[in-house]
């Protein structure tokens, strides 16, 4: 269960991301692991230690989301989220839904971000060196990202690993011409391998969770 009121405490933070104006925001997502944390802990949902394990996880995500990026703090959310759940782990029907609503929250917008910076980190020139070109704008990935990640955990969860592998075939086929086209620099492949892998371990580490968790 702490894994999972993990993985929704962050995903209610990413959803008051939404608050214009950043001293607000901040102010309401610091609010909202103070309350959630406090009422996980009263309501014994978690016991001590767990309501510890969420304070610690929320503050860490807050640190590394405002400082390091979202590939940083989704990277320490996977390892804290996998810590908690082979400490406390184990079939709970509740559980599995609080994560899977969580974790569906997080495969949307947070993940694209999780992708571009991978990308973005990938693409950093050496020293001394300029890239050629600036990072191009992801416009349909924006919806193509979450829906994918989505159906591949969907698809995960009632055991169609078949029709999974033909998805990603299929993002290959549909991307061909583009990697194709690419003039022998090999950056648009890299890119596409590079976000592809990334958004498909998230998608996996969502199905792993639900999984575990569900009866």
């Amino acid at each position: 269960m702490t894994a999972a009121l993990l993985i929704a405490l962050v995903a209610g933070a990413e959803l008051l991301r939404a608050v214009p104006h950043a001293r607000t925001r901040m102010i309401a997502v610091a609010a909202w692991f103070v309350a959630a944390v406090t009422a996980a802990g009263v309501t014994g949902a978690v016991g001590g230690w767990g309501a510890a394990a969420l304070a610690v996880g929320s503050a860490l995500w807050l640190a590394l989301r405002w400082r390091l990026g979202a590939d940083a703090a989704m990277g320490a959310l996977i390892v804290v989220a996998g810590l908690l759940l082979l400490a406390d782990g184990g079939p709970d029907r509740t559980a599995a839904i609080i994560a899977g609503l969580g974790s569906a929250v997080l495969l949307a917008h947070t993940s694209n971000e999780v992708c571009r910076d991978v990308i973005a980190r990938a693409r950093t020139a050496p020293e001394g060196e300029a890239l050629v070109e600036p990072l191009p704008r992801l416009r349909g990935g924006r919806f193509i990202g979450p829906l994918e990640r989505w159906l591949i955990v969907a698809l995960a969860l009632v055991g169609a690993e078949g029709v999974v592998v033909g998805l990603m075939a299929a993002k290959g086929i549909g991307r061909f011409p583009e990697i194709s086209g690419d003039k022998g620099r090999g950056s648009t492949a890299e890119e596409f391998l590079v976000g592809s892998l990334v958004s498909w371990a998230l998608a996996g580490a969502a199905a792993l969770l639900i999984g575990v968790l569900r009866p």
